[in-house]
């Protein structure tokens, strides 16, 4: 109780109107990459719409109760693992100022008075926390709003500390190369398949990468994901590099994407991250009913706020897809070098 006192007058001498108040909620928010992602965009501009020059994450983890109903996976016993895993994309945004990590209870309850107190600036809205209660995908009503009134929308980046890394790994071992990340979904092959009808034509991708790998040997692919999100058989594939066969993680894999030329791959986490980090990408088979928390129309080519060489595609992928896509970026990306 001292303790948790003691926490609740440190925040309330630290808050500051100039700053804005993120609150991650595992009860009821979602360990999972997209939205989490898509979180940070959000809490960005809305932050500057309130003329804040900063963000401050609250993290809570209540560990006797970790997950929202539908996460019923998680548990007591192995959250910190799920935790683990989708932590660096807390670290992407330009604007973070401060994280707090958040596991006792009363610690929390007073948190959020201290922000109530005074009168930080918060998302989720105060009111809607305490309902505990979101809608599920997160929809870009927030970010398109703020692209209609700005020309812009805030940019995510490597996680803190990573780009620096991913310059000097890029310059090390794949100097001179045109760098593809990829993540073509298997749900199917996770511990916790959901969706698979969404998952990649494999077959496809493999026919894709050995054309690319006769036709255009100055290009390399990362496989990005989880050990159990790819088949063995991408190993024996030459101009393809799988981070995590490294010994790297989830923060590495988005400090790559951020500093590759392009992204290709299925409507996921990892396509997110490069919908708001100003990456050429190709994002495939995205379902119909999320056009409607996009804001844009089914089978639209480019969201509002899309830069150059930014592709939306509808159907489900085949090589001759991919190959069509993909040679667009590359010979665009080299006549604007040349």
């Amino acid at each position: 109780m001292a303790r948790a006192f003691r926490d609740f007058t440190s925040l309330i001498r630290s808050a500051s109107r100039e700053q804005f108040a993120g609150i991650i909620d595992f009860s009821y928010q979602h360990y999972a990459l997209g939205d989490l992602l898509t979180s940070q965009v959000n809490l960005a501009c809305l932050a500057v719409e309130h003329g804040c020059r900063g963000l401050d994450l609250y993290v809570i983890v209540d560990p006797a109760a970790p997950a929202a109903p539908l996460q019923s996976f998680i548990t007591p016993e192995n959250y910190l693992t799920h935790l683990d895993n989708v932590f660096p994309a807390l670290l992407v945004s330009p604007m973070l100022r401060s994280i707090r990590l958040i596991r006792d209870p009363l610690t929390a309850g007073l948190s959020l008075i201290s922000l109530i107190a005074s009168r930080v600036p918060t998302w989720p809205p105060l009111s809607a926390h305490l309902r505990r209660r979101m809608t599920y995908p997160l929809g870009h009503e927030i970010i398109n709003r703020f692209h209609g009134r700005h020309g812009y929308v805030p940019r995510l980046e490597a996680p803190r500390g990573y780009a620096g890394w991913a310059r000097r790994f890029i310059a090390q071992h794949y100097a001179g190369r045109f760098l593809v990340c990829i993540n073509p979904r298997q749900s199917r092959l996770t511990p916790t398949p959901a969706v698979t009808q969404r998952d990649a034509p494999l077959g496809e991708w493999y026919e894709f990468l050995r054309t690319v790998g006769r036709r255009y040997p100055d290009v390399h692919f990362f496989m990005l994901g989880g050990f159990s999100e790819w088949e063995q058989t991408l190993l024996k594939v030459d101009n393809v590099s799988i981070p995590r066969t490294m010994g790297l993680t989830l923060a590495h894999e988005l400090a790559l994407l951020t500093a590759s030329n392009l992204f290709m791959g299925t409507s996921s986490g990892f396509a997110t991250m490069s919908t708001f980090s100003g990456v050429p990408y190709v994002i495939t088979s995205i379902e119909p009913f999320f056009a409607r928390y996009a804001g844009v129309e089914p089978n639209a080519t480019r969201y509002p706020f899309a830069g150059v060489h930014q592709h939306l595609v509808w159907q489900r992928e085949d090589a001759r897809l991919l190959l069509h896509y993909f040679q667009r970026v590359y010979h665009g990306s080299t006549e604007l070098a040349s």
